[in-house]
């Protein structure tokens, strides 16, 4: 049973980590001017995947 919770809490961390840690590098990046910002990359890929159409 302690073998079950400390793996979970590991899963549970390393998830924690790389969703934090790609939400600080995204940040980091539209900070510094890098990325564009959200509202443009919605409509971007939206464009991209046909779900936005401009003549309408």
């Amino acid at each position: 049973m302690r073998k079950f919770i400390g793996a979970s809490t590991f899963v549970l961390g390393v998830i924690f980590g790389l969703v934090g840690g790609a939400a600080l590098l995204a940040y980091a990046y539209q900070a510094a001017g890098l990325y564009p910002p959200d509202d443009a990359t919605i409509k971007f890929i939206a464009r991209e995947r046909g779900w936005l159409r401009d003549d309408v």
